[in-house]
């Protein structure tokens, strides 16, 4: 687990399929190079957003102890759990008479679950529309806090426009579907999503005429 915060930075002038598209907005949608750049960038945010996990509702936990005789006294049954805190590995036990009993503690429950899916969701609303990712399971409060870890810095207008994004959530990198290594392929698959808003936009333009 690390730490790091998810960056992305705008143009990057080695991914080709990215800015090929970029190119094909500005010459058949008639975007100019601010407009096209942010939404490659919305494309890439949008991505991540899809490929980020959602942490289960409840922490991963075990049995290490029956609740019989002096135990079942004590509380009932001891529970080992694991937990994530700033990328290290934690366990502590918990003593509950059943597995419902257990989870209702407040030890147990991960209470951010689905905020680093959240926090690009901000990034999408910031750069365009929302909507396109799936924020099933995800409560309105971790919803709001995504805000707080996403920074997006835009500047469109001139010659050279640039789209700086930034999740500050420490384990963002962690929740993404492959890793780090996501937000390469998170390229290509931005490139390939714009190609078909691209073509639909086309579509229905000739449709009109």
């Amino acid at each position: 687990m690390s730490d790091a915060p998810v960056s992305i930075e705008f143009p990057k002038r080695d991914v080709r399929a990215l800015f090929a598209q970029m190119d094909r907005a500005q010459k058949e949608l008639g975007k100019n190079l601010g407009q096209s750049l942010r939404f490659a960038a919305w494309s890439v945010a949008r991505s991540l957003g899809v490929v980020t996990d959602v942490a289960p509702k409840y922490r991963p936990y075990k049995v290490v102890e029956e609740g019989r005789g002096v135990a079942k006294r004590r509380g009932g049954k001891k529970y080992e759990i694991t937990s994530w805190k700033k990328g290290r590995k934690n366990t502590f036990n918990v003593r509950a008479e059943s597995v419902s009993a257990l989870k209702k503690k407040g030890q147990v429950r991960i209470g951010n679950a689905g905020l680093a899916k959240s926090s690009w969701m901000w990034g999408i609303k910031k750069l365009g529309s929302g909507g396109g990712v799936s924020m099933k399971g995800i409560t309105s409060r971790v919803k709001q806090r995504g805000g707080q870890n996403m920074d997006v810095t835009q500047r469109l207008r001139g010659d050279n426009p640039m789209v700086k994004i930034v999740n500050s959530l420490p384990y963002a990198g962690d929740a993404l579907r492959g890793g780090m290594g996501a937000v390469n392929s998170a390229m290509g698959k931005a490139a390939r999503s714009m190609e078909k808003i691209i073509a639909a936009n086309i579509t229905k333009k000739l449709g009109a005429k």
